[in-house]
């Protein structure tokens, strides 16, 4: 049995899955644990409340968990502990966001449950275009297809994601992630402008005000992309994935909509995914080799 706690958003929870389904040995279904998502359904000052949002891929061969199964894992109740001496559970927890080697520690275990983001494509690298199948997204409604035809007739389209709103919600989600400054982007419109030629820039935020602003396109054909919010957000993400280049925010949503992408084209993060004077992480984990880190203060 192979559970996976759910938390965060739609490009964490896809983290989720793609980890679990990387250490599965076999094509077993896998459990989603949604507890977590359903007892922190509001909003608080320190945190933005997510709810199951995988339900959008109809590929995945997943099961909800019961209570009971997860209880096998976390209850401290006489009977599952008297359990857990004859059936081998394994708990894997990241403290912070380290990566972690899951093939050996779960050797010899008949269940498992994973409890962290693992944001990694370490993870589940070797079953890259099986994810790419189960991340098959629905259909577009006309207005977001005639986007994506723009998007494919381009010949140097490049998705720029800039996310700002929930990390300024607070100084302590600030002080975790902090936000990217002008800085970043023109540092990786630069290196795309001196490699290509008719960069047609489709800029994806939750502060579209801002990024018209501050984001420096130069003489480029810009689209700015508004209009898929909440529950609809999955559609910029089909949009990205649609792009040849990419400059990332550091946000899984982005990181996904550039890994999903089919194209060969470059793809640009930033080096502080996290803010390091907080948070212990090596950026090579997150950042797939073959992309570009843009060093950045």
């Amino acid at each position: 049995m192979l559970l996976v706690k759910l938390q965060g958003g739609l490009g964490n929870q896809m983290f989720q899955y793609a980890a679990a389904k990387g250490v599965s040995r076999t094509n077993r279904h896998i459990y989603l644990d949604h507890q977590f998502l359903e007892k922190h359904h509001t909003d608080t000052a320190h945190f933005t409340a997510r709810g199951y949002e995988l339900n959008i891929f109809k590929n995945l061969k997943v099961r909800k968990a019961a209570s009971r199964q997860v209880n096998l894992f976390k209850s401290s109740g006489i009977y599952n502990r008297f359990l857990r001496r004859f059936i081998k559970t394994t708990v894997i927890r990241q403290t912070e966001n380290e990566y972690i080697s899951i093939a050996n520690i779960t050797s010899g275990s008949s269940s498992l449950y994973l409890d962290g983001y693992f944001q990694s494509e370490k993870y589940f690298r070797h079953l890259r275009e099986e994810l790419r199948e189960e991340f098959a997204f629905p259909p577009l409604d006309t207005r977001n297809e005639r986007l994506k035809d723009k998007i494919r007739n381009a010949p140097n389209s490049v998705s720029i994601h800039i996310r700002r709103g929930d990390y300024l919600k607070s100084p302590v989600i600030y002080d975790i992630h902090g936000v990217l400054q002008p800085e970043y982007y023109d540092k990786a419109l630069a290196i795309l402008q001196s490699k290509y030629d008719n960069l047609s820039l489709f800029v994806f935020s939750d502060d579209l005000i801002w990024a018209q602003a501050n984001l420096k396109t130069g003489h480029a054909d810009t689209c700015f992309v508004a209009g898929n919010e909440a529950g609809n957000s999955w559609k910029d993400m089909v949009l990205m994935s649609c792009c040849k280049h990419h400059i990332i925010a550091n946000s899984s949503f982005s990181w996904w909509g550039a890994w999903l992408s089919p194209n060969k084209g470059d793809t640009f993060a930033p080096s502080n995914w996290f803010n390091d004077a907080s948070v212990r992480f090596n950026i090579h984990d997150f950042i797939p080799g073959e992309w570009h880190i843009v060093p950045y203060d």
